[in-house]
């Protein structure tokens, strides 16, 4: 069903060379995830912890009733229902890995912390984003320009924090890109059509985003094959002809729906009113409190600019100078522009110019629509508000993949203009020379403020703002989910008396109860309301502004005990009630 490719332009094949990096830095990244896992339990992964552990318990009963020949107790609605119902806004299959993760490395192994193998997932799906994207860079652009795209997208601190999470934001990355990469590849491969349509099933199992991707890749098919539309005559008539439709597209047809409803137990029952619910829910989603140059907003529109302006201050500077380079250099090498005017020339005839250069496929298309689509759709005055630029993530690895071909065609055009000073030197070593230390250039600074920052990954900003205080500064909103609650909880740990109560602010109960677990909280503490608490953690967000003054009145003190900081810019307030303050309610 797919167009005849054309003889002019392929793609570089894999060999075992590739798979084999690919399958290194996929185990690098994982082991550098594992090993920088100490951090902070988000306001979500707190609802994620209690969802596993709902479902752990539907995967015990399940083995019970093997035993014992009553398997169908197990898929009874009633018992579904109980299992299943907890968390319905979102898909189980990424809890449904937390749970398992949970059971098989935690408890069953005893490899693993329990908040480590409920994490152990998502770090899994970040080693897959680095390893595709190399994949994908290395057979558009080459090897080097392969292996810096992987960089460029691991060392995103923004990217970097939300890998080590019990979340789906890097998962549905993952499988954005997978598809993508599926699809493209869809044009030699009927194995890869076929996997096209797996990869989609589980992503729209993983997160709501998954649904966008038919109109991301319908898009770039009506783009790339509006030359066979049009209407023909023959003996019968008039008739309207249009692009064979690829077989990608009826793969994700028939086996996205099918995983969708095989993988998510809740749908089993009343599944029509049910897909209703969580299609609405969205619909309706609550907004959150986005800061944004000293604009405090909670109801749509945000502003145009939003997504656009957070993507050029919280990406790392040499990222967004090599991408750049990248498109500038893809544009000219390609000869876009004068394509373009060539097509536009032709527009009448229905049909694509002989062009040695042609790539059949789109490719510049596809990555102008995937990198474009998910900040689009954030910055659409309809869409809700939701604030973290987690919510166009997926838009991060065609970045970075731009980014390795701008290194690469840096030096390229550095040993061209170089070439005759080091006339003594091979060309190939000139080349080599020149592509490492442009790779460290632009990798470099992104490593050091990826490291520096975690694990504030959500309160990163890079240099064209001024980094922390250029952006504390401006009025931009510091961080939110409630993590660097974790950073508190030492000298809490060492001040609080036995038994004290604590305010813990954005930490919901689930994430407290899993901090007094790993004994990162005393497990004496309790938390509780702050007017019966001895300690208050506050998290500095402009939205919470409203609490300060009632929590001053109660703890009889306007100063913080203890702050946790980054660069001098407050994240987190530990207050302490004074000994002697009596307990004061707020004024009402």
């Amino acid at each position: 069903m797919n167009p005849t490719p054309s003889p002019h332009w392929k793609p570089t094949p894999l060999n075992w060379l590739d798979w084999v990096g690919a399958l290194a830095l996929f185990a690098g990244t994982l082991g550098l995830f594992l090993a920088t896992m100490k951090m902070g339990f988000t306001r979500d992964e707190g609802f994620y912890f209690h969802a596993a552990y709902q479902y752990i318990r539907w995967f015990e009963e399940l083995w019970v009733n093997f035993g014992t020949g009553d398997l169908a107790l197990s898929f009874s609605q009633a018992n579904i229902d109980k299992h299943w119902n907890y968390n319905p806004e979102h898909p189980v299959l990424m809890k449904t890995l937390f749970a398992l993760s949970h059971k098989l490395f935690h408890e069953t192994l005893g490899w693993m912390s329990a908040s480590t193998a409920m994490r152990l997932p998502g770090a899994l799906s970040g080693a897959v984003v680095v390893s595709t994207v190399f994949l994908f860079g290395r057979q558009l652009f080459g090897r080097a320009a392969g292996i810096i795209a992987a960089g460029a997208i691991l060392f995103q601190p923004h990217f970097f924090f939300h890998s080590h999470l019990s979340c789906f934001d890097v998962p549905i990355v993952a499988l954005w890109v997978a598809v993508v990469y599926a699809y493209w590849r869809s044009y030699e491969s009927r194995y890869w059509a076929l996997l096209t349509g797996l990869l989609w099933g589980l992503a729209l199992s993983t997160k709501l985003n998954a649904f966008f991707l038919p109109f991301v890749l319908g898009l770039h098919w009506l783009i790339v094959h509006w030359r066979w539309f049009g209407l023909e005559r023959d003996q019968g008539g008039v008739r309207l002809r249009i692009p064979p439709i690829p077989w990608a597209v009826v793969s994700m047809a028939v086996f996205g729906p099918l995983l969708f409803y095989a993988l998510w137990p809740r749908h089993w029952f009343d599944t029509f009113a049910r897909i209703k619910w969580y299609i609405n829910f969205h619909m309706r989603h609550e907004h959150y409190f986005v800061q944004y140059f000293g604009e405090n907003i909670q109801q749509p529109p945000l502003p145009i600019s939003y997504p656009w302006v957070m993507t050029l201050v919280t990406v790392p500077a040499t990222i967004l100078l090599g991408f750049a380079i990248g498109v500038g250099y893809y544009v000219h090498r390609r000869g876009v522009i004068a394509q373009a005017k060539r097509w536009i020339a032709a527009l009448g005839e229905r049909r694509l110019l002989d062009d040695p250069g042609h790539d059949p496929r789109g490719t510049g298309w596809l990555f102008a629509i995937n990198i474009l689509f998910p900040i689009t759709l954030i910055a659409m005055p309809e869409t809700p508000i939701f604030g973290g630029t987690k919510h166009w993530m997926p838009a991060m690895p065609f970045v970075a993949i731009f980014c390795g071909a701008g290194a690469v065609w840096a030096a390229r055009a550095a040993a061209d203009a170089l070439g005759e000073r080091f006339q003594s030197m091979p060309p190939r070593i000139v080349h080599a020379v020149l592509v490492a230390l442009l790779a460290i250039s632009v990798l470099a600074p992104a490593i050091y403020a990826t490291a520096y920052n975690h694990p504030f990954g959500t309160g990163y900003y890079n240099e064209l703002i001024g980094s922390h205080r250029g952006a504390a500064d401006r009025l931009m909103a510091r961080q939110f989910w409630g993590h660097v609650s974790s950073h508190g909880l030492p000298y809490v740990n060492e001040h609080a008396e036995k038994g004290a109560g604590i305010w813990t602010h954005k930490v919901v109960g689930s994430a407290w109860q899993m901090y007094r677990r790993e004994d990162s909280a005393r497990k004496d503490l309790r938390a509780g309301s702050y007017e019966a608490s001895q300690f208050a953690l506050y998290h500095q967000q402009k939205e919470f502004m409203y609490l300060l003054i009632p929590l001053w009145q109660n703890f009889g003190t306007y100063a913080p005990a203890h702050v946790v900081g980054i660069d001098g810019v407050p994240m987190l307030s530990v207050y302490e009630r004074p000994k002697k303050a009596a307990f004061k309610h707020p004024t009402k």
